[in-house]
């Protein structure tokens, strides 16, 4: 499963997921997505992703999402990732990785959020 939402106040915009995610799950989650996001500015709101246990039926689905958070244009994006498994887990590109590795900042908590 794979939700998110927007934190007005805050100016963030949430992102969970956990569970076992089909291919099927990850399109009807792009397409909420990208609905949602049409009525914010992304450059004035920070992405924050936190995944709990889940595993992917296709590695290229949960590329293809973290793909189009980075065209969406946010000012920054934090991934809570406290294990270190999703690096583990995504299989992107030489290019594609050094670019998430300089937009994405890695954090324990969703407290190191600033």
């Amino acid at each position: 499963m794979i939700n998110a939402k927007i934190v007005e106040d805050k100016n963030i915009v949430y992102v969970s997921v956990g569970g076992y995610l089909t291919g099927v799950d990850a399109k009807e989650f792009l397409n909420n997505y990208k609905r949602m996001t049409k009525s914010i500015k992304p450059s004035q709101y920070r992405l924050v992703v936190e995944p709990s246990d889940f595993q992917c039926e296709n590695n290229k689905d949960i590329r293809n999402v973290c793909m189009a958070f980075l065209k969406t244009g946010y000012n920054k994006m934090y991934l809570v990732d406290p294990k270190n498994n999703i690096m583990n887990s995504l299989s992107l590109g030489a290019i594609e990785k050094k670019l998430f590795l300089k937009s994405v900042k890695f954090i324990k908590s969703i407290k190191e959020v600033n």
